[in-house]
This record gives C-alpha cells, structure tokens and sequence, in this order.
C-alpha cells in the first residue's frame, strides 16, 4: 500500500515537473512577441510644391487632415531666428514638434517641440534659428510631426535660406 501511494505521488511530481517545463518553453518563445511595443500608427501628408512659406500658410493634405506651415518672418535667412506657426485641421495632437534637416547636408539636429497658442486647440507655436550654410543657399527639410495617444502625422515642407 505505502509503496502505491508513493509510486502515484512520484508520477504526479514527474507529470508536474514536464508540465512546469512545457509551460517554460511556451512562455519563452512566446514571452518577446508578447513585450513588444506596438508600433505607432503613422500617416504621412503631402505638401503642395512650390508654395513661399514667408509669404501664406502652405498646406500639406490627405483626406480630411491638414497641417499647415508659415513661417513669420519676411525673409528666410540663416542665423536669424525664425517663428514657425503650425495651423491643425482634423488632426489631434498632445504634442507638435518641428524638426529641421538639410535637404542634400546633413546640417546637426535642429528640433523644436512647439507650444500651443493661447487660447486655440489647433494652433502651435515655436522658434528656432538655421544654422549656417557654408556653400551659401541651403534647401531644408522642415517636418511637422503631430503626436496624439502613440498616433503620429507628419507633414514635409521644404524652403531655401541663404
């Protein structure tokens, strides 16, 4: 009898100990695909070519979402500060930044987190001065990146300094 009871207890701890293992194993190859972060969705708009964006707002679209850009001063120029005015449409963001990259050189990082304007759920604000272009006139890149929940939207203007 004593030799019954300790053969069951003994295939039930084996039986424990490979179900412990199996379980083991399934976590381990299942446990990264498990702590991975979901990508965040991301949608990209087109900009309008050619648009002067010292002289209007120009706007980049896709479907019903538009950002706009302007830069408020009248001359575009490098180490001068420029005011860069964001203008949101069917686009919701907990964070506006700009960030600036020479079109054909790399010219260093030049990000701006924006600040809303006062008084406006759509309208973002910052200022950020160009670094110097050693050939003379420098095409740049300046990207809105809109980021709302983990969704980002982004726009790409691009404009010439001297």
């Amino acid at each position: 009898m004593m030799n019954q009871t300790k053969g069951k207890s003994s295939r039930l701890l084996q039986a424990g100990f490979i179900l412990i293992i199996i379980l083991g194993l399934g976590l381990a190859i299942y446990l990264p695909t498990l702590l991975q972060d979901t990508p965040p969705k991301s949608r990209i708009l087109q900009a309008a070519p050619g648009c002067e964006l010292s002289q209007r707002f120009c706007s980049a679209q896709l479907e019903q979402q538009q950002i706009q850009l302007k830069i408020n001063s009248p001359e575009i120029s490098s180490a001068a500060p420029l005011v860069f005015e964001v203008a949101l449409t069917n686009v919701k963001a907990d964070q506006v930044m700009l960030d600036l990259k020479g079109r054909d050189m790399y010219m260093g990082l030049n990000q701006v987190m924006l600040s809303r304007v006062p008084g406006t759920t759509d309208r973002w604000r910052g200022e950020t001065t160009l670094a110097v272009c050693t050939t003379g006139k420098m095409t740049w890149v300046s990207s809105i990146i809109a980021e709302h929940e983990g969704n980002i939207t982004q726009a790409d203007f691009f404009f010439d300094a001297q």
